[in-house]
């Protein structure tokens, strides 16, 4: 039987569009998921297929990796799956939209990270986003009027666009009623319903990709929650104070008795602001180790309560800090507290 090496569910839209076709033509196989915490994971991946890259096909005794070449092998193994369309034309068209969608929209990927979870909250484009959410809008809105599909019957070209149509949904992008009744159409294929059911049940998410870049996620459960707050506590411990800013918005505000005493206000208003304070804190205090004891996430203020305790130079106090999220998972309000000498 096939076996498909797939990332996480919740982020990685190429291992879902190998995984889609698969399932969604009926092929069977087995999935395995390598979650992105796994100290291994590069060194496991590569070991499969030199890119480094996930979805990684298992096939007859080779690893076919990169999600084209998956397409045209799963062609070869499975001619009459529907891989491709029978007709010629319609089979040219789709594989131009598959290789357009391989070297293409950089833009919308750098500023609509994909996640299966993120809430619909509007995401203003830059100027090459829009252009290139143009183009989105006119592939999807030519979709089929009968099949519904973007080449008649579903395939491979489907697969490859239905990431980039749920990254409308995830991110409130504006489109076109045409595009949106494709959009509409695809996210309730039992296939796409199926993969999100089951990147719900996956709980393992990392403070940072396999490229090193932060991951900036919505908080969807007491879970999430939870290990958002060891990542917070990771990052002081290590002194990453670049880290800890990543995941505060722009315009957080942060209020603390210690910046009182420090820049001669609680209130700190903007990162630049808080990259200061902090730095300054950080220069004076030798010592820091957090100590995790809880946190509490409350779902429709969507506020995190952060209990811990602090050991700040040798000086231990319990402390706590009431954090608001926005709807990229990003502290846009924090307030900190603290109690007694411990």
């Amino acid at each position: 039987m096939l076996k498909l090496m797939i990332g996480n569910r919740r982020f990685s839209s190429w291992s879902m569009r190998a995984w889609l076709l698969l399932r969604q033509l009926g092929i069977e196989f087995e999935a395995e998921v390598l979650a992105y915490v796994r100290d291994d994971w590069a060194a496991t991946i590569k070991a499969l297929h030199a890119a480094g890259t996930v979805p990684v096909l298992l096939a007859d005794g080779f690893a076919v990796g990169d999600s084209l070449a998956i397409v045209e092998t799963l062609a070869e193994l499975f001619p009459d799956a529907g891989v491709w369309p029978a007709d010629r034309l319609l089979r040219a068209r789709a594989r131009s939209l598959c290789a357009e969608m391989h070297s293409s929209f950089a833009a919308i990927r750098e500023e609509c990270s994909f996640d299966v979870f993120r809430d619909g909250a509007p995401r203003p484009l830059s100027a090459r986003g829009n252009a290139q959410l143009g183009r989105i809008d006119a592939i999807l809105s030519s979709a089929d009027a009968r099949e519904g599909f973007l080449c008649g019957r579903f395939c491979a070209a489907d697969a490859f666009y239905t990431p980039l149509a749920l990254r409308v949904l995830q991110y409130g992008l504006s489109v076109s009623p045409g595009a949106h009744a494709y959009i509409e159409r695809v996210a309730a294929l039992p296939a796409v319903r199926q993969w999100i059911a089951e990147a719900a049940q996956e709980r393992d998410w990392p403070a940072l990709s396999p490229g090193g870049r932060p991951y900036h996620r919505t908080v969807v459960c007491a879970d999430d929650a939870l290990r958002l707050a060891r990542q917070w506590v990771g990052h002081w411990n290590a002194r990453r104070l670049e880290a800890v800013l990543s995941m505060f918005g722009e315009d957080a505000v942060f209020v603390s008795p210690k910046a009182q005493n420090l820049i001669g206000q609680a209130r700190v208003e903007g990162k630049a602001a808080l990259r200061h304070y902090w730095t300054r804190a950080l220069e004076k205090i030798g010592q820091i180790e957090f100590k995790l004891d809880t946190a509490d996430w409350d779902a429709a203020t969507s506020t995190l309560v952060v209990i811990y305790e602090a050991n700040l130079a040798g000086q231990r106090s319990r402390a706590a800090e009431r954090w608001v999220l926005d709807a990229d998972g990003r502290i846009q309000y924090g307030e900190a507290y603290y109690g007694a000498s411990v």
